[in-house]
Order: C-alpha cells, then structure tokens, then sequence
C-alpha cells in the first residue's frame, strides 16, 4: 500500500503478532490486520472476501492500496502509471478499446418505425486481479459491500457468482428501488499497460511494433494448469529479454495465422479465380447467413460483396490457406478461418491491424 500513516509499517497495538520473516527482509511497509480480522473471522471468510475486507481496513487506515491477485507478474513500479482520480481503478477484461472502455451498442427493431434504433452501452468485465484504492469514503463502501456479496455468496447454492461479476455490478449497475450499489467512482486502467492474458498472447505478443518495444505494467495471468509456466515465461520475456519466450504458448483454437504477408490484400484472389479448387466448402459459406460475435446477420455473396449490419464490403480468398479468406468492411480487413467439425460450423476472424479475434456461426447453428 502507499499514503498515511507514514513511511512505515504497523497496525494494531503492541499485542498484534509481528509481520512475517518475508515481509520484515522486503524493506516494504507492512501492516497487521489480525486485530481488524479476529481468527473466527479468517477462518470463516472465503479468499475473496477475505482480500476485499483486508482493503477495507487497509483504507480506514489511510492508506491507499494497490490490490494484486497471486496470479499477477509486476514488469514495472505500478504506482508510476496510476492517476489517482477516482476511488478505485480497476483492470479490464476486455481486449480492445470498445471492450476495456465500453461503447455505444444500438439494436434495431424495424417495426418501431422512426423510434427503431435503441441505443445502451455494452462494456466487458472489470478484472479484481487488480485493483487501486484510494482511502476514500467510496473506496471503503465498495470493499465493505463486496466482502459481504462475497462471503453471501460462499454459502449459497451453485452456482456461485464471480468476485469479477459483482465486482462489475458494483461499479457499473446503477442503484434501483430493489438495490443500492457502493457508489464508489472508477477508472478503467489502460489495457495494454495492466494487461490480461489475452491481450498479451493476442495482441501484443503479435503486433510487430507492440512485441519489440512494448512492455505492459503487469501482466494478470487466468488461474490454469500452465499458470506457473506462463508467469515463469512473462518473467523471461520482459525480465530477461528473451522475444521468443512467450511463442510457445497457443493463442487459441483455430485463431488465423496472421501476418503482414497474409493481409496483403494484393495477393488475395477474386472469388472467381479460386473458386474451381474450393468448391464444397465455398458453397457452404455463400449460401448461409452468419453471425458476427452474435449479431446478425452477414452475407458472403458468390459475387465477392459482403453484406453486413454495418454497410457493405468485399471478400476474397486467402491464395495457399484452407478454407480462409480475406473480408474487408467499414475500413477494416479481417483474416477469416473457417471450419466444420461435427456437422457444427463456424469462423474464427483475426482484424489485420489489432489482431482481434471475433467468432462467427451460422444463423440456424
């Protein structure tokens, strides 16, 4: 933590037990909380309700708190890149800057006549692996009511709901006449400076100006059985320098390829000129309607054009590349991977400039 109460450490009266061996050879400020958090109540508490009580005291006692799963790996000083606006900032879960930071989603129902568009705001899940408190009356409200959420939520039945979903609730529902949120401001944190697995192996892990000289904050890894190793990689690529360290990884299944080679829409053939080797699986995405990351619909015409709920575009085969193509709309160029397994279709798309991955399925699927 940083802020009050001085430089050092210390909480509690002189019955507190002390800090750890480890914390008293880090040099950092520590504080015990054993006396905020009897025993009965360490052993009662869930571990994430036990991390957002230890906040609540940590803030009462003037200290602002940078909250940090196990599953973090820190690349540089986090407090260098806070702003110290809000009462909390918090990471994301999103990938790009309409997921991280939200945007406006319009739904359109035709038989509204001129009222058809709705417009709401659609954003993806805050990320509790890392949070910033500052000591403030909203900060202190939202560690209390997650703490109870939580611990609520450990004794109910399955399925039990995430620490990231009530974390987003808090910050983002508003109060209503059947609930009270915590009313605590947020800031999202900038999702290639405290990033998640995703944007590191999809994004930044294969931007060629990203992957030579970007270098996240910290990294937040998902709970799995390579945990260790990644975390052991993300170690050797920024610490030890080492570019290669994270390419042993897979990004996920049926992601395209993707390179600049690839994108070079100079090189992709018209419909007509690869259509005599491609036949079978052509017909099938000509003559479906698909979906794009659930909206629908969109159309791959045998002519070349695309039809999307967001204009029109182009398409073309990807030359030496099964069953791929090329699909260009609104500006933007998508590397598209298509594949039928089980009777069950679908397309994987990588966006040339960003490398954002969107799923696609047929409309009846």
């Amino acid at each position: 933590g940083q802020g009050g109460g001085g430089g050092g450490g210390g909480g509690g009266s002189g019955d507190s037990p002390m800090p750890t061996q480890a914390a008293q050879d880090s040099g950092l400020a520590w504080m015990a909380l054993e006396q905020a958090l009897p025993p009965q109540a360490l052993s009662a508490l869930p571990t994430s309700a036990l991390r957002w009580a230890a906040l609540r005291q940590a803030l009462r006692a003037g200290y602002a708190v940078l909250l940090l799963q196990p599953s973090v790996v820190l690349l540089s000083n986090p407090f260098e890149a806070l702003y110290r606006d809000s009462d909390v900032e918090v990471a994301s879960a999103g990938w790009d800057d309409p997921s991280s930071y939200g945007y406006n989603h319009v739904l359109d129902d035709p038989t509204m006549g001129f009222t058809r568009f709705c417009h709401g705001s659609r954003i993806v899940a805050r990320d509790p692996a890392a949070v910033f408190a500052i000591p403030s009356d909203g900060a202190i409200r939202l560690a209390s009511v997650l703490a109870a959420r939580l611990a609520t939520e450990a004794r109910a039945a399955e399925p039990r709901r995430s620490e990231r979903e009530l974390l987003s609730e808090e910050l983002w529902l508003p109060s209503s006449p059947t609930v009270a949120r915590a009313g605590a401001v947020s800031r999202v944190m900038n999702y290639l400076c405290f990033t998640n697995a995703k944007v590191l192996w999809r994004t930044v892990n294969r931007i060629p100006a990203l992957r030579s000289s970007h270098a996240p904050v910290l990294v937040s890894l998902a709970e799995s059985a390579e945990l260790l190793a990644r975390m052991r990689a993300v170690i050797d690529r920024y610490h030890g320098k080492k570019l290669e360290a994270l390419d042993k990884f897979p990004i996920g299944d049926s992601i395209p390829e993707f390179s600049a080679e690839l994108c070079d829409s100079t090189k992709h053939l018209t419909v007509a000129a690869g259509a005599a080797e491609s036949t079978e699986w052509l017909r099938k995405v000509t003559t479906s309607a698909w979906t794009w990351s659930g909206v629908k619909e969109v159309n791959f015409d045998a002519d070349g054009t695309m039809r999307t709920p967001w204009g029109k575009g182009t398409w073309a085969l990807v030359p030496d590349r099964e069953q791929m193509i090329s699909a260009t709309f609104i500006g933007r160029q998508h590397l598209l991977l298509f594949s039928w397994t089980d009777s069950r279709a679908q397309f994987v798309s990588s966006r040339c400039d960003d490398a954002d991955v969107v799923l696609g399925r047929p409309v009846s699927s």
